[in-house]
């Protein structure tokens, strides 16, 4: 009798009109787990003068955040009711995944503290500071020590203030398209000059309050919703390549970060642009890993934390030769914990409170196909 081979569920796109902007979620992602593995190549003395630009990955999560939400939802949040359905999916795609990270962050920490090892940089554990984390304020407040547990979700507590506005845009994009556009263009404008006034140093965008951050470059990506179908870019996939290699180039170097963040909206009309014309074979077999984004980037900064910085760096101090073997292994580990989160954990969690109040309940295939459930956002 033969017995059936138990094939691993396979990941796909939630709408073949982005395909570009799906590759480029997964590209993001990967730029920011490069970004806080790599420094453990370098010694500590020197990690805070390495250049800082990959940070400027989650800009780029903010831009496709804004222009998926608005394809998804624009016209749909009109009423209170509707409001509602839309927070309660974002909700439902966002928190279980932060929660979870948050409650496996402290538990790491903890058994740091227990053994003595939690060093210099260690999370604030007061009650106060960790209910801020978990209801994401810890993006706008700083309590305690000013570190908190599962640090890189201060960008999706930026993400869900943008959700919270999001009727805001969708009203004054019905009021007037160019409007929607010319307010953006101020805000991006009057986020550059706070940020040039109140930081001194060449890069510094990453310091920058995280909803005023995230606010310019995700009504861009409304913007580029709205008039995708004017875009216009001749060769748009070879203009797409050109424009992510000068973005890499400019983020591992000490290019000032506004330079770098411009890049980052040139890449994003690009791929928008490209997204218009017919997708290459390779760029239509790699979109579907672009569904791995949010898993990817709320499980790899606790999983770097223990192989390469507890383990390799602080336990066996070992050598930047044999730091790869623990990057590669590292990264293994994160895709293979996001892989497994994806399929069994967020998407049956966010099945679950899409249909509370009555809502109306998905299958788990339909969840992970629907164009409906898809995020931009995610970030450093």
């Amino acid at each position: 009798m033969m017995v059936k081979a138990w094939k691993l569920p396979a990941l796909r796109v939630a709408s073949d009109e982005m395909l570009h902007l799906d590759l480029l979620r997964f590209i993001a992602s990967v730029g920011i787990v490069v970004r806080h593995s790599f420094e453990f190549f370098y010694p500590a003395a020197t990690r805070p003068t390495l250049p800082s630009g990959l940070a400027l990955f989650v800009d780029l999560f903010f831009v496709i955040s804004g222009f998926v939400i608005a394809h998804v939802y624009l016209g749909k949040v009109g009423t209170l009711s509707e409001y509602g359905t839309f927070l309660q999916r974002r909700v439902g795609r966002l928190m279980p995944l932060h929660w979870l990270t948050l409650a496996a962050s402290i538990i790491v920490w903890s058994g740091f503290v227990a053994l003595g090892k939690a060093g210099n940089h260690q999370p604030s554990f007061e009650a106060r500071c960790i209910a801020e984390t978990a209801l994401l304020l810890n993006a706008m407040l700083v309590c305690g020590n000013g570190i908190s547990f599962s640090s890189v979700s201060w960008s999706i507590g930026a993400e869900m203030v943008m959700y919270l506005m999001f009727p805001l845009f969708a009203w004054a994009a019905v009021r007037s398209r160019l409007g929607l556009l010319a307010t953006a263009s101020l805000a991006l404008v009057a986020m550059i000059v706070f940020d040039l006034s109140q930081n001194a140093i060449d890069r510094s965008w990453v310091d920058v309050w995280p909803p005023f951050r995230a606010l310019p470059s995700f009504m861009i990506g409304i913007c580029l919703f709205y008039f995708r179908d004017g875009i216009q870019i001749p060769a748009p996939g070879r203009m797409l390549l050109l424009a992510k290699t000068l973005l890499l180039i400019s983020m591992i170097t000490h290019t000032h970060h506004l330079i770098s963040l411009g890049l980052v909206y040139i890449v994003a009309v690009t791929a928008v642009a490209a997204d218009r014309a017919v997708a290459p074979a390779l760029v239509k077999r790699l979109a579907p890993l672009g569904q791995l984004t949010y898993s990817i980037y709320m499980w790899h900064s606790l999983v770097i934390l223990i192989v390469m910085n507890a383990i390799a760096d602080k336990l066996f101090q070992v050598s930047p030769g044999v730091m790869v073997v623990f990057c590669m292994v590292s990264w293994l580990i994160i895709f293979a914990v996001s892989y497994f989160s994806y399929f069994v954990i967020e998407t049956p969690a966010r099945r679950y409170i899409d249909g509370l109040g009555g809502a109306k309940k998905r299958r788990v295939t339909a969840v992970v196909v629907s164009k409906n459930e898809r995020l931009g956002g995610q970030t450093s």
